[in-house]
């Protein structure tokens, strides 16, 4: 089951955050990018952009899924401003999950539909291990 909620920014200027957490399973992957794509069309990103975003959510949350330790959960948040979208995902994944491997095709693939991607892990309050993909995506980023 998903669950959705907008997070009420703590400064007037910054943008308003859109947060989305899903069972840590490929079963869930549509509905992350049904809500990319709802939150892209809203903000009128025109459609190939829309179709970057969907597959770049896709890619990230793939890559988190597949790594994630068992019964978990995928923390995504997206933040629209007039520049683009920054959209953060997040899991709790194996001690030696690659979850960057930048010679692999979906590395590339982010690579070539973001302005910039970047993954970091750190240790949650159990010790257990989350790693998070950050994206940072404008109109026609793709067409560069």
């Amino acid at each position: 089951m998903a669950n959705s909620a907008s997070v009420d920014s703590a400064h007037e200027d910054a943008p308003p955050t859109v947060e989305l957490r899903v069972r840590a399973d490929a079963d869930q992957l549509s509905v992350l990018r049904a809500v990319a794509a709802a939150i892209a069309l809203q903000h009128d990103f025109d459609l190939d952009t829309v179709e970057d975003i969907k597959l770049a959510v896709d890619e990230a949350a793939t890559r988190l899924i597949v790594n994630s330790t068992d019964l978990s959960t995928l923390l995504c948040s997206f933040q629209v401003s007039p520049s683009g979208v920054k959209i953060s995902l997040t899991a709790p994944t194996r001690t030696d999950a690659p979850t960057r491997q930048p010679r692999s095709f979906g590395w590339h693939v982010l690579n070539s539909l973001t302005d910039s991607v970047s993954v970091s892990s750190g240790f949650d309050d159990h010790g257990g291990t989350v790693s998070t993909i950050d994206l940072v995506i404008s109109e026609g980023s793709a067409a560069r």
